[in-house]
This record gives structure tokens, C-alpha cells and sequence, in this order.
């Protein structure tokens, strides 16, 4: 009767606290796209962080600018010791096995360190997680945002190529 009685209790406070346990992994991490990391065996798109496709073309102005390569460049920078971890979005993978999760790497935020870089953008469709790193940005003329840059946001290029990225 006592462990009925405490088991339901824990289910109470759970169901009352809102917070359930935050699914975790950790180890090795390499890159895989622009705003995508592999750790330990699991593909993870960066929450709230969107970076240029790669067929995506952007301008500085007259100048082709390899702004998806760039982006990869700077997220394999952050990622540099080899090692994250990644508290991944509750639900299911999507079709490709990949989760949303927020990701460290030697005690840094790889989404925000990649939007305060300009390599990406504030994916505001799933949160403003780093609305102020993307305003910093803008500001110092990074990446994206460098002087002359003609470069559609990612979200926006997505609507008129076919393929599906997201």
C-alpha cells in the first residue's frame, strides 16, 4: 500500500510540475549539414537555428558567397574538441532519424555561437532561443549580415526549392 501510495504521489508532483526527464546524448560529434550534428549515433538539428541550405545561393554584392559552406565550416569550428552534448526536443525522429535539440560543446551553446557568428539565423518558428545573439550579429555585420550580403533566409529559400529539407 505505501509504494501504491508513493508511487502516485511522484506521478502527482511529475504531472503537476510539468517537467519530465530531458532525454540527453552525449560522445563524439561530427558534422553533417550546416545546422546539423551527429552525437553518438543520433542526428541533431539545431533547435531554434536555421542555416543556409546547400544548393542556396547568396550574394556579397556582385560575389558568390559559399554561405552553406561557411556556415559548416563555423559549426565544425564549435564543435572542434570532438565532443557534445545535445538535450534533445521531446517527440519522435522525423523521417530521416533526426531530433531538434539544444547543443554544447566545450561548455558552449553551438546554436547560439553559430547565430552570434552569423553563420545562421534565429529560427523563430520554434522559438526566440537567440533572437539577441542574431540582433549581435546584425550589428557587428557578420556572416549573413556582412555589409552588401543579398542572402535569403533560410525558411524563405526553402518555400521555393522542392526539395524537402525540414
Amino acid at each position: 500500500m505505501r509504494m501504491k501510495l508513493s508511487l502516485a504521489a511522484l506521478a502527482l508532483i511529475w504531472a503537476v510540475s510539468g517537467t519530465a526527464a530531458q532525454e540527453v546524448v552525449s560522445g563524439a560529434a561530427k558534422v553533417v549539414d550546416a545546422d546539423i550534428v551527429m552525437v553518438d549515433k543520433q542526428r541533431v538539428i539545431l533547435w531554434a537555428v536555421d542555416a543556409p541550405e546547400r544548393p542556396q545561393k547568396c550574394f556579397v554584392g556582385d560575389l558568390l558567397w559559399d554561405c552553406y559552406g561557411a556556415a559548416r565550416q563555423a559549426l565544425g569550428e564549435l564543435i572542434g574538441s570532438g565532443e557534445a552534448s545535445c538535450t534533445l526536443q521531446p517527440g519522435e525522429p522525423d523521417k530521416f532519424n533526426r531530433r531538434y535539440g539544444v547543443c554544447t560543446s566545450a561548455g558552449k551553446d553551438i546554436g547560439a555561437e553559430l547565430v552570434r557568428l552569423g553563420m545562421a539565423r534565429a529560427f523563430l518558428e520554434q522559438g526566440e532561443d537567440y533572437v539577441a545573439q542574431e540582433e549581435q550579429a546584425k550589428a557587428a555585420g557578420l556572416g549573413v549580415f556582412q555589409p552588401g550580403a543579398k542572402i535569403d533566409a533560410p525558411w524563405e529559400f526553402r518555400k521555393t526549392d522542392p526539395r524537402n529539407y525540414r
